[in-house]
């Protein structure tokens, strides 16, 4: 448990002593070194004398990992973040003298003075990328203190920094310890993620299990949800009123529902990282289930990370998946605008949104959503139908020959309109009806009149018109 023992003491100096640690005057002008700078995009290193050589082997690098943690977290830390390499312990004891019985320090971060440090001569046993996982830990640190407003506890901070980290032999150590804690039911609660002395107490079972948690977070809801979570933390009371706010639920099941995943962990899901084996399962998972702007979210926060990473063939499905998700987006904008159309009894508009709305959810295979527009095109064909009834029932009504198919039709569009719920309309022909009604009616009057006046006219010339005699 090496490089647990190690974090442990560097985590003890990021989160207790880094802050306020600075070095006393007489120590600083007789033991500190004499800092150069070299330069990268993103950092200022500062190394002591001889120690070139390892600044420019760091120089190679942590851009690169600067690049991995601002895609990870969508967040930039302010550049230059500084990387103060101490060539030995002797003179980081020298600045850090309250550190100083702290066995095992590598690293620490230092937010407030958005500053990473290494000591060289405490790295000479590890690998390559044990190395740059010192760096990419202790900037997380930084990171997720500025997207918590320093709020996020220390569970979390351990958890997800180590999450970051590239796989190394260390992992399948942590793995063991866990799996020893669980056999030996020496787990610890949830409420020990607020405790430091717990979690740097018993670094054997509170670095793999905070690890774990984080883990199971990310593989059961996203890693874009736990992103949420940390900013969330800035504006909540505790890691309880932030888990609940970002997850829906108490941190009481979400504990018991770690608990129950945790032995597939074990078993070998370890092994598996969200970022270093970008499973895009759920994000497919969303889109069949048209929730597209969670999609969308998430795989704006992978995209750059699978480039920064070349992961080339999942990065292609990730765009592949970004355009159908941006697809989903706007089909849904079409449907809301379909759905106002009708509202508004605008069919013709909405005809023509349903139409585009069909075509983007069939491409979708949306089955649900296929359904749904089916039904607002038909009720704007229906709609068309009744204004196109109604246009023919008033140009019939022009010809008081077709008065009485006039009626019929206008009837018909009345019908049609009153079962769409057009009142303005289905009154419009209902209207018309009447006015078909009346001019019937007074035609039959007028003809009725006339028919009188005929009959009085004939009556009357008999009784002034003397018939002819007959010869």
């Amino acid at each position: 448990m090496r490089m647990l023992a190690r974090l442990q003491a560097a985590m003890i100096v990021f989160l207790a002593l880094v802050a306020y640690l600075m070095p006393a005057p007489v120590q600083a002008q007789t033991t500190l070194p004499q800092w150069y700078e070299l330069r990268t995009q993103k950092f200022a290193i500062l190394y002591a004398d001889g120690d070139l050589a390892r600044a420019e082997e760091y120089a190679t690098f942590v851009d690169e990992v600067y690049d991995e943690i601002t895609s990870i977290f969508s967040h930039a830390a302010p550049t230059p973040v500084t990387l103060r390499l101490y060539p030995t312990r002797r003179a980081y004891d020298a600045a850090n003298p309250l550190a100083a019985p702290i066995q095992g320090i590598i690293a620490h971060a230092d937010f407030r003075r958005n500053e990473v440090v290494v000591i060289l001569d405490q790295t000479t046993a590890q690998s390559p990328e044990e190395i740059k996982n010192n760096v990419r830990h202790e900037l997380t640190h930084i990171v997720l203190a500025e997207l918590s407003s320093n709020r996020l506890n220390v569970g979390f901070h351990e958890g997800i920094a180590q999450y970051v980290e590239r796989p190394t032999p260390d992992l399948e150590r942590k793995a063991t310890a866990l799996r020893q804690a669980l056999e030996r039911d020496a787990l610890l609660p949830w409420s020990a993620l607020d405790d430091r002395d717990q979690i740097y107490g018993s670094p054997q079972i509170g670095y793999p299990q905070t690890l774990s948690i984080v883990a199971f977070l990310v593989e059961r809801f996203s890693f874009v949800k736990l992103r949420e979570f940390v900013t969330v933390s800035a504006r909540s009371s505790g890691y309880r009123s932030a888990l609940e706010r970002t997850y829906g639920m108490p941190s009481t099941d979400l504990e018991r529902m770690w608990r129950e995943w945790l032995p597939s962990y074990l078993d070998g899901g370890f092994r598996h990282n969200a970022l270093t084996e970008y499973d895009l399962t759920p994000i497919e998972t969303l889109i069949a289930d048209g929730r597209y702007a969670e999609a969308k979210r998430e795989l704006e926060l992978a995209i750059p990370w699978l480039r920064n990473t070349q992961q080339n063939d999942v990065l292609a499905h990730a765009q592949d998946l970004l355009a159908q998700s941006e697809t989903g987006l706007r089909a849904e904008v079409l449907a809301q605008q379909t759905r106002a159309a009708l509202e508004a009894h605008d069919y013709a508009t909405a005809e023509n949104l349903a139409k585009r709305a069909l075509d983007a959810y069939t491409s979708l295979e949306n089955q649900s959503r296929i359904e749904t527009l089916t039904v607002y095109a038909t009720i704007a064909r229906r709609g068309l139908r009744a204004m196109a009834l109604l246009e023919q029932a008033t140009a019939l009504a022009g010809d008081w020959r077709t008065f009485a198919d006039a009626r019929i039709i206008a009837d018909q569009a009345a019908a049609e309109f009153l079962s769409l719920g057009n009142q303005e309309n289905a009154a419009r022909a209902l209207t018309l009806r009447a006015e078909i009604d009346r001019v019937q009616s007074l035609a039959g009057i007028a003809l009725l009149i006339i028919g009188l006046a005929g009959i009085a006219v004939g009556f009357t010339r008999r009784l002034v018109v003397r018939e002819a005699e007959v010869w």
